[in-house]
This record gives C-alpha cells, structure tokens and sequence, in this order.
C-alpha cells in the first residue's frame, strides 16, 4: 500500500502543475496595484478566464496535498531527517493556505465589480499583497528541500540547485509592502509579484515529479530503496 501511494505523489505533482498551468494565461495581464481603474479595467475585461482559473487552481489543491503528503513520507522515510519533513509540510501549507485565501478574496472582489468597484480594488490589492508576508514560508520550503537533498542525496543534486533558486524568487515577494507600482508591486511586479514564487513551484514539483516516476524510491514492501550518493550516475 505504502508503495501505491508513494507513486501516486509524483502523478499527483504532474496534475498539480497541469491544473495550475493556466495561470499562465492570467499572469502577464495582471495590472499593478496603484490605480483603482486599471484593476476594475482587468475584472472587466477578464472576469470569464479568471473564473475559470480559479476553478482550475482549486481543483490542483486536491493533487497538492497528495503530492505534499508523499513527499513528507519520503522525507521522513530517511533515517536521520529529523524535524525536515515537518518544515516542508509545515512551510508549504503555510504558503498554500495564504494563496487559497487570495483566491477567494480576489474572486470575491471581481463578482463585484458592477456593484461595488472601489471593493474590487480593495479585495484585489489585499489578495495580491498576502504573498508578502507569505514569501519567507515559501522560502523555507525551499530551504528545507536542499538541506535534505544535499544532506542525504536522496533526491538529485540537481533539484537543490533548482531549491535554492526558489528561494531567491519567494524571497523577493516580501518587498511587496513597500510599493503598489514598479517592481516590487505584488499585482505584477518582477521582483515583488506572484510570477516568480509560483513559477518556480511549479518548476520544482514537476521537474522532481518526472525524476520520481523514472527512479521510485520507496518498493512495493514499503521500504526505502537506496538512491542517494551512492546511486549509478543515470539516476542521479
């Protein structure tokens, strides 16, 4: 049994990162968050597609918590691994939940954009801005998988590389509270915008889903097979 769910974490990474491929649509239209126009001007223009984004982002939480669940079991599978997969977990939903709450309180906004268009705005801004504080739970996430990977190597070195990368792109989200143009604004900003953390979540999920399929690393019995430093060179 241990061995079927493992497999289903990186399927489940796989479809978190096809549900939540859509965001791609949506992002480079995002406006900054200084003019109240140009935000009521988006949910106009928009409000069909982020419907259906959201609906399709709801949706990938169900394959996040799957994929979450399987990593902390392999993380906790390695003797040694200490309080690591607690802070994965514990960091990940953190950020996640922060994300869920925006998209609530962003969608909420847009419903009423006919109605009460200075509520748009502020639910919008305050949707965006929640990434901000969010950003170092996204950033310890990132921290924890390359501890663990170059401690154990039982993940390729490769993916605590791309970790620290992760970290550097949530870290930037912080400077959100400083400004509502330019790049440090949350809305859609290079620095401060959402862009950079989830895209290198999504990066990380799928590039280590696709490494795992090929390279299970807990048998069917339920234990852990060795993949770490002393692995052949093609898995690594």
């Amino acid at each position: 049994m241990i061995g079927r769910w493992e497999r289903w974490g990186p399927v489940s990474g796989l479809l978190l990162c096809a549900t939540w491929a859509p965001m791609a649509l949506v992002i480079p239209r995002l406006p900054d968050l200084g003019s109240a126009e140009s935000v009521q001007v988006f949910w106009r223009a928009n409000q069909p597609l982020m419907q259906g984004v959201i609906l399709s982002l709801s949706v990938g939480f169900l394959f996040l918590l799957v994929f979450l669940g399987a990593l902390v079991e392999l993380v906790r599978s390695v003797p040694g691994a200490g309080a690591v997969g607690w802070i994965v977990l514990g960091s990940a939903v953190m950020f996640m939940t922060a994300l869920n709450v925006a998209l609530g309180l962003d969608i909420a906004g847009g419903l009423i954009v006919d109605i009460d268009s200075a509520g748009t705005y502020t639910l919008h801004t305050a949707a965006f801005l929640l990434a901000a504080p969010a950003a170092f739970a996204g950033a310890t996430f990132f921290v924890a998988i390359a501890v663990f990977t170059w401690e154990t190597g039982v993940l390729p070195r490769w993916s605590a590389w791309l970790a620290v990368v992760g970290v550097a792109g949530n870290v930037g989200a912080v400077f959100g509270i400083l400004a509502l143009t330019g790049p440090l604004n949350s809305g859609n900003g290079i620095v401060g915008g959402i862009a950079a953390p989830l895209g290198m979540y999504l990066l990380w999920v799928c590039s280590a889903s696709l490494w795992w399929l090929r390279h299970p690393l807990i048998s069917s019995e339920g234990t852990r097979l060795s993949l770490g430093r002393s692995a052949p060179a093609d898995q690594a």
